[in-house]
């Protein structure tokens, strides 16, 4: 005999979980099924550990319960239903908060920072790649977007901060998992779609259609009023995105090349150490300057500055706060001083390194550029030799190494990217991370840059199912201290 899901609310019970990790006395386990593991083979681990209710979508399972002072739910949609009740026990947070989306396959991290600044961290929440934060308190991240429990967790406690603003990274496993459904959106940025995650959504249709649901399904679902899509038409898939029909949101075009778009940059010049950007919409101009360099990173301050604008901030503190932005941790970082250039990036598609080194090219025309670099194990493979290519293409000489290899052989993972590389008398393999780092390092000379690709922030590496503490700048530092440069 099954209960019903309703059994949770009328007995007020709220500690509820997907994760074995998490369970607790008397507490509710939904078995979710995903990709690669069913939560309906760990429910003996979960009773073992103390869950008294199990919620499933298999009665075969549920019926193979002996023990009687088990609770057993049967729902046909485990995951609709956990995440609903996520939303209950937190009494539905998002419905009092003014929330932004930002999702697309780079450009949401920086954009993420970009907006907490304009609007001030001790005023807004964030959820993103490199952290979690409610106002100054800052949480590390392990997902892009976290599991629904975190998300209304969070979204609590935002509130219980008086913070009334909440700025979220929105990935496509999150939207393909339905973790941000009963989420209420008041608007939603898309920035731009290239090749990424084929190991997980297996072709670009799949990709844009699950980064394309977050305007067309979860913003449209969204209870609030006077809804926002911010969308990049310099982006193909923006342009596909901009034409459809969203009834009851406002759409707003943003484009560094295409002169209708609501909010464009104009023009574009070069200060000592700073660049102006003109930035137009519809009849008016404003001059923004920022410290940073490079096309993309012009790109997130149109979106920035275009949510903000429309969201009623004044344009002079908007511009204000701008001039004082000097990036995202991992996103195009000088970390080196004034003998050596060195910048760590979190580039690790083609199409984020293409941009990366491009930027690179054109601030410092007179420099040779160094890069170390590798590529993620049991991800999609086939990027990994247009990144050999792009390496190539822009580089001058390049560091092959570790990224994360995962379960997979690094040298494997290393041989293909040699594959886009035509001419290998200036490639180095190292293996080892640091020792590449610190090779890396040693070569730079007084027109040299060195470029780190790949992990960015990250503060580990995965290595054969385990994490090990690693990080990019920490090693630059040891580094630089050790040679005393």
């Amino acid at each position: 005999m099954f209960e019903n899901i309703s059994y949770l609310k009328k007995n007020k019970i709220l500690d509820i979980t997907n994760n074995t990790n998490s369970v607790k006395k008397d507490s509710v386990f939904f078995a979710l099924k995903g990709n690669q593991s069913d939560g309906n083979k760990f429910i003996p681990l979960a009773i073992k550990k103390g869950a008294k209710i199990i919620v499933s979508s298999d009665k075969k399972v549920l019926k193979e319960i002996k023990n009687k002072n088990i609770i057993t739910i049967y729902t046909a949609d485990v995951r609709s239903t956990y995440i609903n009740e996520c939303c209950r026990i937190f009494k539905n947070p998002s419905k009092k908060l003014d929330i932004c989306g930002i999702t697309g396959t780079n450009g949401k991290t920086s954009i993420l920072y970009l907006l907490r600044h304009i609007w001030e961290s001790k005023k807004t929440s964030i959820l993103g790649t490199i952290e979690n934060s409610i106002g100054q308190k800052k949480n590390t991240s392990d997902l892009t977007t976290p599991d629904s429990f975190e998300i209304n967790n969070l979204m609590s406690k935002t509130i219980g901060k008086k913070i009334k603003k909440l700025f979220m990274e929105v990935s496509s496993h999150a939207l393909d998992q339905s973790r941000v459904e009963n989420i209420h959106f008041n608007s939603a940025i898309y920035t731009n779609l290239t090749r990424d995650h084929f190991d997980y959504h297996k072709n670009i249709k799949n990709y844009f259609d699950s980064k394309k649901s977050l305007f067309t399904k979860f913003l449209l679902m969204s209870s609030k009023k006077k809804k926002m899509a911010l969308i990049n038409i310099d982006d193909k898939y923006g342009k596909i995105l901009f034409k459809e029909k969203l009834i009851g949101v406002t759409k707003v075009s943003y484009s560094i090349k295409n002169k209708k778009a609501d909010f464009f940059i104009n023009k574009i010049s070069k200060n000592k150490n700073s660049y102006i950007l003109d930035i137009k919409n519809r009849e008016k101009i404003y001059s923004v300057e920022t410290p940073l360099f490079g096309i993309f990173n012009f790109q997130n301050i149109l979106a920035a500055f275009s949510y903000s604008i429309m969201k009623g901030k004044s344009s002079k503190k908007i511009i204000e706060k701008l001039k004082k932005f000097k990036g995202a941790r991992g996103r195009m970082e000088s970390v080196g001083n004034k003998q050596k250039k060195i910048f760590i990036d979190y580039a690790h598609t083609h199409d984020a390194l293409e941009k990366t080194l491009i930027a690179l090219r054109e601030e410092f025309k007179s420099y040779k550029i160094i890069i170390v670099f590798g590529c993620g194990g049991e991800r999609d493979k086939l990027k990994r030799k247009e990144m050999g290519k792009i390496a190539y293409k822009y580089s001058d000489k390049i560091i092959l190494t570790n990224d994360n290899p995962r379960n997979e052989s690094a040298d494997q993972i290393i041989r293909d990217i040699k594959k886009g590389i035509k001419k290998l008398s200036n490639t180095y393999t190292i293996i080892n991370r640091k020792k590449a780092i610190e090779y890396g390092i040693k070569k730079i000379s007084k027109k040299t840059i060195l470029l780190i690709a790949g992990k960015g922030h990250e503060e580990y590496q995965e290595i054969n199912n385990k994490k090990f503490p690693f990080s990019d700048h920490q090693i630059v530092k040891e580094s630089l201290e050790s040679a005393n440069f």
